[in-house]
């Protein structure tokens, strides 16, 4: 009886979640009963699609499992306000996160802690105020009882999205990251000397002077990642504690990346060097290369590199938070299937 299972599963994801499992067990009930009650013997599937456009689609039967009363947003548009919600404030955080990268990069002065605090403060203001306007939107929609237009179409049971094992993990991509976190740390503590840039082949590596001063804190960055993929490898799926190690390891994660990217934005302002346009605008053919200006040139390239990788970690794990409270919030609950009758 997958549509079933499957049916059950989409009502669920739309319920409160204090009696969701309750719900669940007797919906489930309630279809097989009458399903068995209705054909002799093993049900095909169209007996199933008939049965369940008969009780109608998902939304409309978990909407009248919702306590009546007054609502600011109401069961039959929450469905749709959660959507908006996540995927303009998802959308909403990327771009910030962006634009702080290329600020980043175009911004010469030496963060502090406090103008870092300030720039997140600002973002989360940001949030709030686009989260209260799509309230605000709805809350409207909901006062002159607009409702989502769903009878265009008729419904069909055998459009119901899988029952999908999203909390599985991926060993392939597990391994890689943990092989790579190792290679990191063998270069860090074996080859530091190796951690710079050349002009040419042959000739000797002109030195990064500022990474060398955070080796113990980058490698116990990867050590903490590594040990945390060992769990997920070991475990097999994610739960909500490893999700909230994760969120842990790349925030430290985070405040490396910025430590760094504050080191070589002070390096670069006491070797009175500009933005890097404005330093590729400088440069001479006479002068280049040479020592001095590959240097400049490599600091500029790690400084854009570690500002593009916290990038990336900052939205990795803006999607782990994300997960995680909708994983809290509209968890699906696994439903044992009764036993077959003698």
């Amino acid at each position: 009886m997958e549509l079933i299972d499957r049916y059950v599963n989409e009502v669920g994801r739309r319920l409160p979640r204090k009696n969701r499992a309750d719900i669940q067990v007797e919906l489930r009930s309630t279809l097989v009963d009458t399903l068995e009650a209705r054909v002799a013997g093993e049900p095909s599937q169209e007996d199933e699609v008939e049965l369940l456009k008969e009780f109608g689609p998902p939304q409309e039967v978990a909407a009248s499992y919702w306590p009546q009363g007054q609502y600011l947003i109401g069961p039959s548009l929450y469905p749709l306000f959660r959507m908006v919600v996540g995927i303009t404030l998802l959308v909403f955080i990327i771009v910030q996160l962006v634009l702080l990268g290329i600020a980043l990069v175009f911004n010469q002065e030496v963060l502090t802690f406090l103008s870092v605090l300030d720039i997140f403060l600002q973002m989360i203001g940001s949030v709030f105020t686009a989260f209260g306007i799509i309230v605000i939107v709805f809350a409207v929609l909901q006062r002159f009882d607009v409702k989502p237009d769903t009878d265009d179409e008729e419904w069909d049971p055998r459009d119901l999205p899988q029952i999908e094992e999203v909390d599985t993990v991926s060993r392939g991509g597990t391994v890689a990251e943990i092989t790579f976190g190792l290679v990191f740390i063998g270069i860090l503590l074996f080859l530091p000397d190796k951690i710079g840039f050349v002009i040419m082949p042959g000739v000797e590596i002109i030195l990064n002077p500022v990474i060398s001063s955070y080796i113990p804190l980058i490698i116990l960055s990867l050590l903490l990642g590594i040990a945390l993929d060992v769990i997920l490898l070991w475990r097999g799926r994610w739960e909500t504690w490893t999700r909230l190690a994760k969120i842990g390891t790349n925030l430290f994660g985070i405040y490396v990346l910025f430590v760094l990217i504050t080191g070589h934005n002070a390096w670069l302002i006491q070797e009175g060097v500009g933005g890097f346009f404005s330093f590729i605008e400088t440069l001479s053919e006479s002068a280049f290369p040479n020592q001095d200006s590959v240097l400049v040139l490599g600091m500029h390239a790690f400084r854009l590199a570690f500002i593009i990788a916290l990038i990336v970690i900052s939205v990795d794990t803006v999607r782990m938070i994300y997960q995680l409270i909708k994983r809290l919030i509209s968890k699906p609950v696994t439903i044992n299937l009764p036993s077959e009758k003698a």
